[in-house]
C-alpha cells in the first residue's frame, strides 16, 4: 500500500462529487451546495470547532490526484471539513435559500481571517482503492474491534473526570458502590454495566436524593449517613438499572421517577438513627463521626418546618409508602398530586377516604375486637392506634397523632373535624391545618402498610 503524508493548499483540494452522503453530482459548487443542504446547522458547528480549535491532528485528511487537472486533488475522506473550511474563506458560496446559515458564517468568516489555516493536514494516496480500507473502518462502527470502538456513557464520564475535572453524579456512586465493603460482591462485579446515564438522571432528581439519603454540593455528591446506610438505596437503584425489563422509560419523566420511588421498602432506605455529624463526599470514602441525637432532632424540627411551608400537597411527594390496596394506593397518588391550596375541599375529603380505608384495610388483615367496618371511623383509629401500642410496633410519641385525631373532638386534628369537612356546609377546610395533620400521622400510616 503506497501513501504518504503532504501538507496541501484548500484551494487545490476538491469535493467528492461521488461523496457517499449524496447522490453523485456534476461539479465542485453543486458538491458544496448539496453539501449545505444535507448538513445545515452540523456545518456551522463544524466551523465553530474548527475556529476555536483547529483541525483533529489525529485525523488528516484523505486525498487522491485529480485525474485530469494537474496538481489538484481529490478529497476521499473529510469532505465536511474541507467543506466548512472553503465556507469560512468565501461564504458568499452559501445561498439566499439558507440565510440564516450564510450571515452566521459570514460572522465566523472575520474572525477565521485573523488565524487561516495556510496549509492542510492530508495523507495522499496513489488510488482511491488503497483508501478504501480505512474509509469504510472510520464509517461501519466498530467492525469487531478492527473499527473504532466508541465509549459507552461510563468511559466519557471518566474522560471527562480526568481531562476536565468534572466527575459525574452517576460516576460518583459507581465508585463509591465499587469501594463500599457492605455492596454485594455481585453488584460489584456489575457495576460497569449499569446504564450512567440513567442513574444520573436519578441522581439529578431531589426526591431520589431526599429518599437517598444524598445531596449534590459544588459538583460533589454528599451524605450525612454512614457509608453502610446510604449504600442501601444506591446499590437497589444500581440493581434495578442492571435488570433487562428496567428501561429508562421507567424514569424518564417526574412521575415515572415518583412512581419508581414507591418501590423502596425501608429495608432498601438509610436508617435515620444513623445520622452523622455532618456532610461528607462519597469520594472521599471518609465519613465524619457520629453526630449528637439532640442537634439531629432539632434540625429535623426546623426541616419540618419549612416542609410544611414550602410543599403544594397534603402528602409530600417525598414519602414513600408501599400500599398493597389498590384504590387506597390511587387515593395516596392523589393526595401527592393535588394542589391544597387550589382544591382544599377536595384534598380535605379525599384525605379522611384515605384514612377511613388505610383503617377498614389494618382491620381487614388483623382483626381487632370491638371494632369493624362499621364502626366509627374515630374509634377504628384509636383501636389501630392501641393495637399497634400493644404490640409494641409504635410507642405512645408516635402514636399521638392518632390518639389526637380519635380523642380530641375540638382539636383541629380530630377525626370529627374531618366529618365537619363533608358535612358542614359552613366548616371551612385550611390548607396549612391538613398538611400538619398528615405530618402528625405519616409515622403511623407508614408503619401501618408497611405491616398490611
Amino acid at each position: 500500500m503506497s501513501y504518504h503524508r503532504k501538507l496541501i493548499d484548500l484551494s487545490l483540494l476538491n469535493i467528492n462529487i461521488e461523496n457517499p452522503r449524496f447522490e453523485m453530482v456534476g461539479n465542485q459548487r453543486d458538491a458544496i451546495k448539496t453539501m449545505i443542504d444535507d448538513q445545515k446547522e452540523k456545518l456551522i458547528k463544524l466551523a465553530e470547532d474548527i475556529v476555536n480549535e483547529g483541525l483533529n491532528p489525529g485525523d488528516p485528511i484523505f486525498i487522491t490526484k485529480h485525474e485530469k487537472q494537474d496538481g489538484e486533488f481529490n478529497v476521499l475522506e473529510g469532505n465536511r471539513r474541507v467543506t466548512a473550511l472553503k465556507l469560512l474563506e468565501n461564504p458568499e458560496l452559501i445561498s439566499d435559500k439558507h440565510k440564516s446559515l450564510l450571515n452566521r458564517f459570514k460572522k465566523l468568516s472575520e474572525q477565521y481571517a485573523k488565524a487561516q489555516i495556510e496549509k492542510i493536514p492530508c495523507v495522499l494516496f496513489d488510488t482511491e482503492k488503497e483508501a478504501e480500507h480505512w474509509i469504510e473502518l472510520k464509517h461501519t462502527g466498530q467492525n469487531d474491534g478492527i473499527g473504532t470502538v466508541g465509549w459507552d456513557a461510563q468511559q466519557k464520564a471518566r474522560f471527562d473526570e480526568r481531562v476536565k475535572g468534572n466527575s459525574s453524579f452517576a460516576l460518583q456512586i459507581i465508585d463509591f458502590l465499587e469501594k463500599e465493603e457492605s455492596v454485594d460482591s455481585d453488584l460489584k462485579m456489575n457495576l460497569r454495566k449499569v446504564k450512567s446515564s440513567s442513574l444520573q438522571r436519578l441522581a439529578t432528581d431531589p426526591d431520589f436524593r431526599r429518599m437517598a439519603g444524598i445531596d449534590i454540593k459544588d459538583g460533589k455528591v454528599i451524605t450525612h449517613y454512614v457509608p453502610s446506610e446510604v449504600a442501601k438505596s444506591l446499590s437497589k437503584a444500581a440493581n434495578d438499572l442492571l435488570k433487562k425489563d428496567f428501561t429508562v422509560k421507567d424514569i424518564y419523566y417526574k412521575d415515572d421517577r415518583l412512581r419508581y420511588l414507591e418501590t423502596f421498602k425501608k429495608t432498601d432506605l438509610p436508617d435515620k438513627t444513623q445520622e452523622l455529624a455532618g456532610d461528607w463526599e462519597l469520594i472521599s470514602n471518609i465519613p465524619p463521626k457520629k453526630a449528637d441525637p439532640k442537634k439531629v432532632a432539632e434540625s429535623k424540627k426546623k426541616k419540618s418546618k419549612s416542609l410544611i411551608s414550602n410543599r403544594h400537597t397534603i402528602i409530600p411527594k417525598s414519602t414513600i409508602i408501599p400500599i398493597s390496596q389498590p384504590r387506597v394506593n390511587k387515593i395516596y397518588y392523589e393526595l401527592k398530586d393535588l394542589d391544597v391550596k387550589d382544591f382544599e375541599n377536595s384534598a380535605a375529603i379525599t384525605f379522611r377516604v384515605f384514612i377511613e380505608l388505610s383503617m377498614d384495610s389494618y382491620i381487614e388483615k388483623f382483626p381487632i375486637q370491638g371494632a369493624n367496618n362499621n364502626s366509627r371511623l374515630s374509634h377504628k383509629l384509636k383501636s389501630v392506634a392501641t393495637d399497634l401500642e400493644t404490640k409494641g410496633i409504635l410507642d405512645k410519641n408516635k402514636l399521638k397523632g392518632a390518639y389526637t385525631a380519635s380523642t380530641m373532638k375540638d382539636s383541629i386534628f380530630s377525626i370529627d373535624t374531618f366529618n365537619a369537612f363533608v358535612h358542614n356546609k359552613d366548616f371551612h377546610p385550611d390548607s396549612e391545618s391538613l398538611k400538619k395533620n398528615w405530618d402528625n400521622l405519616e409515622v403511623f400510616f407508614v408503619k401501618l402498610w408497611e405491616l398490611i
